[in-house]
């Protein structure tokens, strides 16, 4: 059963019918001629000679490669000269050369996009079904590292101060790394206040910001973050199923015997 398209629709939820949307075309990929030969001869592109912008790549080459054949064969045509046919095949072996490294760039580019995708969404797949179900998201949800506390642990004062202090944000995150190493720098700045900028003088090479951030190797978000931690579940989780023998269960008393062995 199709819905009826309705004119001016109110706002609010409307049932859609799929099939009165329009589809929209991809543009047509044309293969380079390595991969399919007959490209070259093709009629749609018979008279594509010169390289446009609003060619793809592999169409650029094509039309160079489509030239450099129909000139080929007219100066042999008129002069048979087998030097026309020498540089015909050397601009050919250049193209495929160009060809070839420009799709092993392609990959190299795609495969970092891909992995630096992965780990900027390393987040958790709470977040990605929010997304996906186009649940709002708070921004709330993580605290943001501070000078004061960049890891964003637990602080004494946070018992009286901020009893409902949110979660740290996950440190693997690259954005998440950055704000904890600018933090950590402006608390250098903060407890040098005679000294303006001092961490632009301390790290001003390549070698002292490694050094630096080496040494925050030793430093962590805790375990738990939150207030309180909930150490009843946590408990619960690593022991709830272990029998013990004041619970009265017979095996874990008969284990306390001498003459009972593990093995």
């Amino acid at each position: 059963m199709s819905t009826t398209p309705i004119e001016n629709p109110p706002k609010g939820n409307l049932l859609v019918d799929l099939n009165d949307i329009p589809s929209i075309k991809e543009p047509e990929k044309v293969p380079f001629w390595t991969e399919n030969p007959n490209v070259i001869f093709d009629p749609k592109h018979i008279f594509e000679f010169f390289p446009v912008d609003t060619m793809t790549y592999e169409q650029k080459l094509n039309a160079v490669t489509r030239a450099v054949v129909i000139l080929t064969i007219v100066g042999m045509l008129l002069s048979n000269s087998i030097r026309l046919f020498i540089v015909c095949c050397i601009t050919l072996g250049a193209i495929f050369i160009l060809y070839y490294y420009h799709t092993k760039e392609q990959d190299i580019k795609t495969a970092k996009k891909g992995i630096q995708s992965l780990k900027e969404n390393f987040e958790g797949p709470a977040r990605d079904y929010l997304t996906q179900s186009n649940i709002p998201i708070p921004d709330d949800i993580f605290s943001t590292p501070t000078s004061d506390n960049p890891f964003n642990n637990v602080l004494v004062t946070d018992y009286d101060y901020n009893p409902n202090k949110q979660p740290a944000p996950p440190a693997f995150n690259k954005n998440i790394n950055d704000k904890i190493v600018a933090q950590t720098k402006q608390f250098i700045n903060d407890v040098h206040p005679d000294q303006p900028d001092i961490s632009k003088k301390l790290f001003s090479s390549l070698g002292d910001n490694l050094d630096f951030e080496q040494s925050l190797r030793p430093f962590h978000s805790t375990a738990s973050t939150t207030i309180p931690n909930d150490q009843g579940a946590f408990a619960e989780f690593c022991y709830g199923s272990m029998i013990s023998c004041k619970e009265g269960n017979d095996f874990a008393c008969a284990r306390n015997l001498t003459h009972y062995t593990n093995y």
